[in-house]
């Protein structure tokens, strides 16, 4: 179910553009020619629960393992609305950061906006617990679903990531605006505010201006392998670009 299976690491960057400060991993599929496609190459092969556990677990370990070499730099991990619902799920992610030798501090775990929470109580005592022990909760593609403003009221989380589909409208006065209050609002609950999908310096300035604090997108890097990452680290940022 996991062949070809890599992770790709995608750089999040300071607002000035100046400062690599941490990656989001994300699942990429390579075939025997080398070619690397989107995640739904392997996706496409789960069909049941058991299985969708065991590459979420897969993807989990890996990225812990390839963060020890990055130790200054935070690893984001998508985890879906059914983990943080599961019971035993902080105790045993705990558990294997602890087996790998991660700092707790430096693992984000990214819940997907557009996830179905329908067990607030185990949701949010499940971030509680992984929140005690330093790892963050961000609420990622914030803008794609019907249940923002809930999830940002109700949840424990520590950052919010805007989606790319408001970023490409910050030319436009009502997108922009959006982006404004959002950033406003979160700044205000004391929240992180990431802007995905930063393509081009004028987007990168508007975001500065509004209050972003960290970038993400094609603009700085698209997602890469672990060995690019080590060569920005040890090369350092932007140079090793």
């Amino acid at each position: 179910m996991l062949s070809g299976a890599r992770l790709y690491y995608q750089p999040q960057v300071s607002a000035d553009g100046t400062s690599l400060v941490g990656v989001e991993c994300l699942l990429r599929s390579v075939d025997a020619q080398g070619a690397v496609s989107g995640p739904q190459t392997i996706l496409g092969t789960i069909e049941n629960d058991a299985q969708a556990d065991a590459v979420d677990w897969w993807i989990i370990r890996q990225a812990c393992s390839d963060g020890l070499r990055w130790p200054k730099l935070s690893i984001s991990i998508n985890v879906g609305a059914r983990q943080f619902q599961a019971p035993g799920f902080a105790g045993d992610l705990l558990a294997l950061i602890g087996e790998i030798g991660n700092a707790p501090r430096q693992i984000e775990l990214e819940l997907l906006e557009s996830g179905i929470i329908e067990n607030f109580e185990s949701a949010i005592a499940t971030m509680d617990v992984l929140r005690r022990s330093g790892i963050s909760i961000a609420l990622d593609d914030f803008g794609t679903g019907y249940s923002s403003l809930a999830y940002l009221q109700r949840l424990p989380i520590d950052k919010l990531k805007l989606d790319k589909s408001l970023i490409d409208g910050t030319g436009e006065l009502k997108p922009a605006a959006i982006v404004q209050a959002v950033t406003a609002l979160s700044r205000a609950l004391g929240l992180k505010v990431v802007a995905e999908g930063v393509e081009t310096p004028a987007q990168q300035q508007f975001l500065r201006v509004a209050g972003c604090h960290l970038l993400q997108g094609y603009l700085f890097s698209p997602a890469v392998p672990a060995e690019r990452i080590d060569a920005f680290v040890r090369d350092g940022w932007p140079a090793g670009r």
